[in-house]
């Protein structure tokens, strides 16, 4: 069974919110924050990004640097990518699946392999969570109940998994994007907008912000030339899919692609005398993005962002000053950057567009596909 293209969603009641945050704005003063726009130069010149590694067969849509000096690629499926979906590049720049073939077969035991790679993120201590949508055709229905996957990466090893409860779930989801603090993890889905909240030690799953308008798709992607689109022409309808939490656990960040980014207190999620109303209100707008195609957060909470409208590395600081760290023609459609800790970001160009998912099963990508190392500016934004 094909899903059809699914409409943007919550369009009239986000604009009910707009027009009624609109009026309170009216009267009231509004954050010196909000008067902030995003800088049109550039900051750094062509030569502060280099080609790191490349592939000519797989899209990566994001890096992970591990401590050591080795980095972990995603080659989601749903784009028609072949295997590996995990991948770990070893210091001398060899390639292997990881944390072994085993788990990235095309087939076997769903419980002990990546079906579906849809997003990865390193802990302090040196671990990383993998998530599995289940979902390895956005057209098409799951294929395996989602879960997520614990490595450790000094032994290579995956230490566990906790599978995602159905009740959380709605037949169109499709979780696409993890953070994780301490023994929570909190995932995006993309299917049907709304965020789960896992208690990990217990696996068991909570769903909030069901349908909630900041993070349903009520805008459409915007690439260079113009509005992304699927294979059948309709506009590229993506909920909620980017996630990022504060380094002190406090705050999540979260985006559809098109959409702008909107943050929540994550203690909201665990407060017992919360109401269903006050719930729809703990989203804020924290700021007006452009189209992304992946971001990522440092150890000082600044996000960077990958904008996939005009090719450039953005960066948002904790007090909300926007930088646009570099704008380059090889930047063609950035993915989820990675950090490393000596000053670098590193940036798939995934070419999204060109994949097979969106050129109806046959890619049109220029191959190779480029990793850019991104040398970071030591200063701070200019005034």
């Amino acid at each position: 069974m094909t899903r059809p293209t699914r409409p943007f969603l919550g369009v009239r009641r986000a604009l009910a919110l707009t027009t009624l945050a609109a009026s309170f704005a009216a009267i009231l003063p509004a954050p010196a924050a909000w008067a902030v726009h995003m800088p049109k130069v550039p900051e750094l010149s062509a030569s502060a990004l280099t080609p790191f590694t490349q592939s000519d067969k797989q899209i990566w849509d994001a890096v992970v640097p591990l401590p050591d000096g080795r980095m972990l690629f995603e080659a989601p499926a749903w784009i028609g990518n072949p295997g590996p979906q995990l991948s770990i590049r070893a210091i001398d720049g060899s390639f292997a699946p990881y944390p072994d073939a085993a788990w990235n077969a095309a087939e076997g035991d769903v419980a002990h392999r990546i079906v579906a790679a849809a997003g990865l993120t390193l802990l302090p201590d040196g671990t990383v969570w993998v998530l599995d949508s289940g979902v390895p055709n956005r057209k098409a229905p799951a294929v395996a109940q989602p879960k997520l996957i614990h490595i450790d990466t000094q032994k290579n090893v995956v230490l566990g998994t906790v599978t995602i409860e159905k009740t959380v779930l709605h037949p169109e989801s499709i979780l696409s994007g993890v953070a994780v603090h301490g023994n929570t993890a909190y995932l995006a889905d993309s299917g049907v907008a709304g965020v789960i909240v896992v208690d990990i030690p217990s696996a068991s799953s909570r769903r909030f912000l069901d349908h909630h308008p900041s993070l349903t798709a009520t805008r459409p992607i915007q690439i260079p030339g113009g509005t992304l689109n699927w294979g059948d022409g309709h506009p590229a309808a993506i909920d909620s899919s980017m996630i990022a939490i504060s380094p002190d656990g406090r705050w999540i960040v979260l985006q559809a692609p098109g959409n702008y980014l909107a943050r929540v207190d994550t203690s909201t999620f665990s407060d017992p005398d919360i109401t269903p109303a006050a719930m729809e209100e703990i989203v804020t707008q924290w700021y007006k993005t452009p189209s992304l195609g992946g971001m990522t957060i440092g150890p000082d909470g600044t996000l960077y962002w990958s904008d996939v409208s005009t090719g450039s590395i953005l960066s948002y600081s904790t007090g909300r000053i926007p930088r646009r760290l570099i704008t380059d023609p090889r930047l063609t459609y950035p993915g989820t950057p990675g950090l490393d800790t000596h000053g670098h970001l590193f940036v798939p160009t995934m070419q999204l567009d060109h994949s097979a998912a969106f050129q109806n099963g046959k890619a049109t990508v220029k191959w190779p596909i480029t990793v850019y190392q991104l040398t970071l500016p030591t200063t701070p934004p200019p005034t």
